[in-house]
């Protein structure tokens, strides 16, 4: 940017430029016209001078007048105008018949203008002076007193001399030749502005626009504008295009490795890898290649997550990720496509080579332990095996296959390999079936709301419900461990929540149950719909008593870990309006007292696995009696899952624990 100049500065320096120019026009041109005015009125004020001068001369001499009167003439003229000088000298055909008159001989023979004059040519001459010198040509009336001389020849030299400060110019020609002038300046000052212009900005933001189209059409965020200008302005704008060009290609290369990368491990994501997966296939049938897919899912990940949280979950993936990478090739190609499913393509790899991968990488899995914190962990996997073209011969039916196999291998005991056959088609088809049937169930209202008492443990007194979803299926009802799995995988689990809310709620208005608590299972995907608080406030509207309270929404504190931030403003808004939170089987997950300190929920429902052991197995009480004495210390009300007899109660009200639900109190009813 060194030679670069601002705009500013460009139009002051171009105004600059063109008043000089002008200036100097308007002087150069002033100095013409001065000229060529002054030549053309002093040719005609001499020419006429002379003349009348010549006619005096002519008059007298025609009456006979000596020298002496033909001088006082001269005189005379000379009287008139003081600062104009006219004098006449004799030629030599005058002198020889009558004599030379004063200097007419020196002044013919010293000044070469008057020699030149006496030849017969009329002479305009001089800048602060003007001389005319006008020849006396001899005429016919003439010859008769000057008998020595023809027609033709030159008798004398009138000598007319004045002031260039007495001539007059024109008004109108000044005032015409100045408007033609400026007329013409003006249009060679614009048409100046107008190329530089051109040159200095039009052509540089045309050129800008389309560089910016070449990028937009080919979508090639690596090119950068080179602007050809001196423009300080405009320079800059190529200098921050380019930088907004740079920070748009980070953020794009950012954008597109998320887009085709999984953020935690690094690896390929679905997306990318059934993009891989197309390619294989045209690529096999050019070829005509076998090749071979993995489906991998790793075996109670679940555990690990509940026991040591997310965090060492995460870990494990990565550690999971590492060990799968070092026993693959480097044109393996491996994806993460879900939260612990792994995809491999084996190109050019038939079944057989296919499962001695895969075999390879089951045993590496199993036998490297991985550390976590102060213990060491094993882990396990399930394999499904899919090979192009005999599982398959496109993606879908390639996908489907090894997914068959996977969760074939799954139900074989887990840490196995699979492969699937014809006889998977049937697994398919009863996932396929269980989902008509969830539709089915939601389509012909089907879907029933179940209750479980809550008793308070020292007054032996129902203080609310549990709300749990059945579906009627002919004269028997099904559980939800029997369904909600499904409807959670195909999407079902948020309508059974909506169904089982409004259900229970209009259940408790019908019955007038106002002073007895409503506990629901919601989905955390249910909450952020948010369309549960406006049913839940029309519901308290018609509370005979006014008031705003009884429903409790229980939340699982492994759904909550996947967005803290959201969740703990769903609660903030939700309880704002009279609507309390537990969360539900607290203590099964490592992380679990971490809740404590960011969701403000009213209940902790204590994991139902410490408190149905808890008269047998003295560590479970433990934990039991600890969990009580937190919950309290944070002034939460806490309720016992799972009790399943009076011994088991009895130790709870031992603890002080709050509140108690299960089979010793009474199970699951319709309302």
């Amino acid at each position: 940017m060194k030679n670069c100049t601002t705009y500013k500065r460009l139009v002051a320096k171009t105004v600059v430029i063109s008043l000089l120019t002008s200036l100097a026009v308007a002087f150069l041109y002033g100095i013409y016209i001065k000229k060529r005015a002054v030549d053309d009125l002093a040719r005609v004020d001499a020419r006429k001078t002379s003349r009348l001068a010549f006619e005096a001369l002519y008059s007298a001499m025609e009456k006979g007048w000596s020298k002496k009167e033909l001088d006082s003439i001269i005189v005379r003229l000379n009287e008139v105008e003081p600062q104009m000088k006219i004098n006449a000298y004799r030629s030599p055909i005058v002198a020889e018949l009558f004599g030379d008159h004063g200097n007419d001989k020196q002044m013919r023979e010293n000044d070469p203008m008057v020699a030149k004059a006496m030849r017969g040519e009329d002479i305009l001459t001089g800048d602060d002076e003007i001389r005319y010198l006008y020849p006396i040509v001899v005429k016919k009336e003439c010859v008769a007193c000057h008998t020595n001389a023809k027609i033709g020849d030159i008798n004398g030299v009138i000598d007319v001399r004045f002031p260039v400060a007495n001539l007059k110019i024109s008004l109108t020609t000044m005032i015409n030749s100045f408007i033609v002038f400026f007329i013409a300046f003006t249009i060679i000052i614009f048409a100046v502005l107008y190329y530089k212009l051109n040159e200095l900005l039009v052509q540089p933001i045309k050129q800008f626009i389309m560089m910016i189209q070449d990028i937009i059409t080919n979508n090639d965020m690596a090119k950068r504008i080179s602007l050809k200008t001196k423009i300080m302005e405009v320079k800059n704008i190529e200098n921050y295009f380019n930088k907004m060009l740079d920070s748009i290609q980070d953020y794009y290369e950012k954008l597109q490795e998320l887009s085709d990368r999984d953020y935690l491990t690094g690896l390929y994501n679905r997306r990318k890898f059934e993009e891989f997966l197309t390619y294989e296939v045209k690529r096999s049938v050019r070829h005509r290649h076998k090749f071979t897919i993995l489906m991998i899912d790793l075996d109670n990940f679940k555990y690990i997550n509940d026991t040591y949280g997310h965090a060492s979950g995460d870990l494990v993936l990565k550690e999971v990720t590492k060990i799968f990478s070092s026993n693959l090739r480097n044109v393996d190609i491996l994806a993460r496509i879900g939260g612990d499913e792994f995809a491999v393509i084996l190109p050019e790899t038939p079944y057989e080579n296919g499962h001695a991968v895969v075999e390879k990488l089951r045993a590496s899995l199993e036998a490297t332990p991985i550390s976590l914190m102060y213990d060491q962990v094993s882990l396990t996997a399930s394999f499904g095996i899919a090979e192009y073209p005999e599982q398959g011969e496109n993606i879908e039916s390639l996908l489907a296959g090894s997914d068959l196999a996977m969760y074939k291998a799954k139900r074989a005991g887990k840490n196995t390999i699979a492969r699937a056959d014809q006889s998977d088609q049937e697994i398919a088809s009863e996932i396929q079936k269980k989902g008509e049937f969830l539709r089915r169930a939601i389509d012909e209202d089907r879907v029933e709301p179940f209750v479980q008492p809550i008793y308070n443990v020292k007054s032996g007194e129902i203080y609310g419900y549990e709300v749990l979803a059945r579906i009627r299926d002919g004269q028997r009802y099904m559980a939800a461990g029997q369904f909600i799995e499904v409807a959670e995988s195909l999407g079902f689990a948020s309508k059974i929540d909506q169904i089982i809310l409004t259900k229970g709620l209009s259940a408790r208005e019908e019955r007038g149950m106002w002073n007895k608590r409503f506990f629901f299972n919601l989905s955390t995907k249910s909450l952020f719909s948010g369309e549960y608080v406006d049913v839940i406030k029309e519901h308290y509207a018609k509370n005979p008593n006014g008031e705003e309270n009884g429903v409790t929404i229980e939340i699982l504190e492994r759904e909550a870990i996947h967005n803290v931030n959201g969740l703990m403003d769903i609660i903030e808004e939700m309880r704002q309006v009279g609507i309390s939170f537990a969360l539900d089987d607290f203590g099964s997950g490592f992380s679990s007292f971490v809740y404590l300190k960011y969701f403000d929920t009213d209940f902790l429902k204590i994991d139902g696995e410490f408190v149905k052991n808890i008269a047998v197995n003295e560590k479970d009480r433990i934990f039991v009696k600890h969990i009580n004495q937190i919950a309290q210390e944070f002034e939460k009300k806490t309720i016992a899952e799972y009790v399943e007899d009076a011994e088991t109660l009895d130790i709870l009200k031992e603890i002080g624990v709050d509140y108690a639900q299960g089979f010793h109190y009474g199970r699951p009813h319709q309302l």
